[in-house]
């Protein structure tokens, strides 16, 4: 038996299950080579190539499992070519289709399930969907999750007006100079990350937070933001103009004071749930769980339990449907359910006729431990790809945490993105404490602790300018390539920290192919290149 799991807006993924379990995720964009991309609505490819996609796609996945015929297609009512009104999953998918849950309903869900937890309180929120923008819900593994409340907005109190933290967040990113400027269709994907990293350059300036607070509440219809932006900058002096956008310490503090707004925003709907159900542990989804400060918050804050899974945006819709109607009895764990390399049988063809010099052996852990320590930068893609944002030592890019400059060299010279943008530290389990302020897993990258006092100078190149790293944990049945190097790193320096980033640049998403893997490797200031088990270095990185 098997069934594909669909979901077609931006953030576009395929779900396959085989007999019960989840065999394979496809990301439409890291099959495009086209980040956050969509079958349906939005971040759409050319309309001419969709059609054609939309019928390749699912034929790739059957040929790849030997599938003559998808039992079953679940995918929500609302993925349809923008203006074609064309169903995707009817014309294409050669199977029964079933209407999936509703988009944060399977947020919740995707969550909860790949959650330890057998029950928790869910907090879904982004910037919104077919069933509202902030929602509240239980989870329970026999019942699967049941909505609470469909947050609306407080001040104008009316149940079809539902409260949205997500755009108001970002938008604030289309006037900051230092954050690269983009049309708010790829900016409401890409600017919140970047003021979360920006925000700690600043301070929160206490005054502005209560007008800040209002500009949250004060909307009625998305895009009414930037209008309303305006009414704010009359209340704290400031001039919002994307032709004049802001810069130094006053862009860092409205982006510091930005974030403070979100949170309390947060807290103010959360808290009361959180008191109610104090045995439960909480879970958190949607696109806006992706914000490593206030989940760190809620952790210190709540003293609870917080799950937060590797793919919370909306690349986990498609799975969320699917646990939404397989309800497991387990923990569900697709942390590298990924596709391998796209075109991992050209890799003779790249090794003959690539026109740089370098040399390749058999991958040795010793020896890439230290070109590591010598301050080489060594990409990886080994395996099957991560499900969801950030790269977890499949698809990651590895260097020396205690190297001076490292951030500012990669930054500059390998990913080609701005200066503010931290790095995330990898450490194994057992040591987390050691280095962090920090107790248990951080498996996906999803909390940013204090880095301890006494490591702040060794881990300068993940130690953010706040003293924060957003921390990943892993043991070695997670990951017997990551943790194992680690192992061998620390006994040959005493620092059991790695430096992890995606592999990718300019704006890509994380790769899928030999083929961008060298390119990289070859136009970047990267030293090494790890494939599968064969690791190439530059002639000139003896």
């Amino acid at each position: 038996m098997s069934t594909i799991s669909f979901y077609g807006s931006h953030n576009a993924t395929y779900v396959l299950e085989e007999n019960g379990k989840i065999s394979l995720v496809l990301e439409v964009e890291r099959f495009l080579n086209s980040k956050n991309s969509g079958m349906a609505q939005y971040k759409c490819p050319k309309i001419e190539d969709l059609f054609f996609l939309s019928k390749f796609i699912p034929n790739y996945i059957m040929e790849k499992h030997n599938i003559k015929k998808f039992d079953k297609c679940i995918a929500l009512n609302t993925d349809v070519i923008y203006d074609g009104h064309h169903d995707l999953a009817r014309e294409f998918i050669d199977a029964e289709i079933f209407e999936g849950s509703h988009h944060h309903q399977s947020h919740a869900a995707g969550c909860f399930y790949q959650s330890p937890f057998d029950d928790a309180i869910i907090f879904s929120f982004d910037g919104g969907g077919d069933d509202g923008k902030f929602n509240i819900y239980l989870g329970n593994r026999e019942n699967s999750v049941t909505l609470i409340e469909s947050v609306i907005n407080p001040i104008i109190n009316n149940p079809h007006i539902k409260y949205d933290l997500g755009f108001p967040f970002m938008v604030f990113g289309h006037f900051l100079k230092d954050i690269k400027y983009e049309d708010l269709s790829i900016g409401n994907l890409v600017y919140p990350g970047k003021l979360m990293g920006l925000s700690s350059y600043g301070k929160v300036r206490k005054k502005w937070v209560e007008h800040f607070i209002s500009f949250y509440k004060s909307d009625v219809n998305g895009l009414n933001y930037i209008e309303r932006i305006n009414e704010l900058g009359e209340k704290i002096d400031v001039k919002f103009d994307i032709n004049n956008r802001l810069e130094g310490e006053l862009s860092y503090d409205i982006a510091a004071t930005n974030q403070k707004a979100f949170e309390e925003c947060f807290l103010e709907v959360a808290k009361p749930y959180i008191k109610k159900y104090s045995n439960l542990p909480i879970c958190i989804a949607g696109g806006c769980a992706l914000n490593i400060i206030l989940n760190t918050r809620i952790k210190k804050e709540f003293k609870r339990e917080v799950f937060i899974g590797p793919n919370p945006n909306d690349c986990g819709v498609a799975l969320g449907m699917l646990l939404h109607t397989l309800k497991p009895k387990y923990q569900v764990d697709v942390t590298y359910s990924g596709t391998k390399l796209l075109d991992l049988e050209t890799i003779g063809h790249k090794i003959q006729n690539e026109n740089f010099l370098y040399k390749s052996n058999v991958l040795d852990l010793n020896k890439l431990s230290d070109d590591l320590i010598n301050g080489s930068i060594v990409g990886v893609a080994r395996g099957r790809s991560e499900h969801g944002p950030r790269a977890l030592g499949n698809r990651s890019i590895l260097c020396n945490p205690s190297i001076p400059n490292m951030k500012d060299i990669l930054n500059e010279k390998v990913k080609h993105r701005e200066w503010y943008r931290p790095f995330a530290p990898v450490v194994r389990l057992e040591d987390v404490s050691k280095y962090f302020e920090w107790e248990g897993e951080s498996r996906f990258m999803s909390f940013c602790p204090k880095v301890k006092k006494e490591w702040k100078k060794s881990l300068s190149a993940i130690t953010h300018v706040d003293g924060t790293a957003r921390v990943q944990t892993v043991t070695r049945e997670q990951n017997e390539f990551i943790y194992d190097l680690l192992t061998i790193f620390d006994k040959k320096t005493g620092i059991g920290v790695l430096l992890n980033t995606s592999f990718n640049v300019d704006g890509k998403p994380i790769l899928s192919t030999v083929s961008d893997a060298f390119k990289i490797f070859k136009e970047s200031e990267m030293n090494g290149l790890v494939i599968e088990n064969t690791y190439f270095k530059k002639f000139n990185n003896e």
